[in-house]
């Protein structure tokens, strides 16, 4: 007897106290390697030849966006394309900057040209469509953080 009234008293105390912890699915996980993407745009400028300064005037006058709001666009690129590889990005982003085109990493068009740049991506509809869903993903961004 005493036995079944232990064993019920822990089944329901693990009942009670072991109440599901909520998760978020959605949360975006931000990969804490990646250091800030503008000072690694700058970085790829300066290792090609360019002053620090000029680099860094290069990549605030041509990047559209703050620096939170492009580290989180670009790692929510990176999450959602196993193909494009963070030194990729760095390197199509640093060569617009450096013919001073106008980058935003919102812009379907961005990242259409991010696309082409590689080679082992064909742009069929599938992928299209998941390249306008993170464009729209990276404007919500962009608004959520006030450009």
């Amino acid at each position: 007897m005493k036995n079944k009234i232990l064993i019920s008293t822990v089944f329901i105390s693990n009942i009670i106290f072991a109440s599901p912890v909520p998760y978020n699915t959605n949360q975006i996980s931000f990969n804490k390697n990646i250091k800030r993407f503008s000072g690694a745009i700058s970085k790829h400028l300066y290792e090609k030849g360019l002053n620090k300064d000029v680099a860094q005037e290069k990549v605030s006058k041509f990047v559209i966006g703050g620096d939170f709001e492009n580290d989180l666009m670009a790692q929510n690129i990176l999450n959602n394309f196993d193909t494009v590889k963070y030194d990729n990005l760095v390197s199509y982003i640093a060569e617009a900057t450096l013919y001073s085109k106008k980058v935003d990493l919102s812009s379907y068009e961005t990242l259409i040209g991010v696309f082409q740049k590689l080679d082992k991506v064909i742009l069929d509809k599938q992928t299209l469509a998941k390249i306008e869903k993170v464009s729209l993903e990276n404007e919500k961004i962009r608004l959520l953080y006030g450009v």
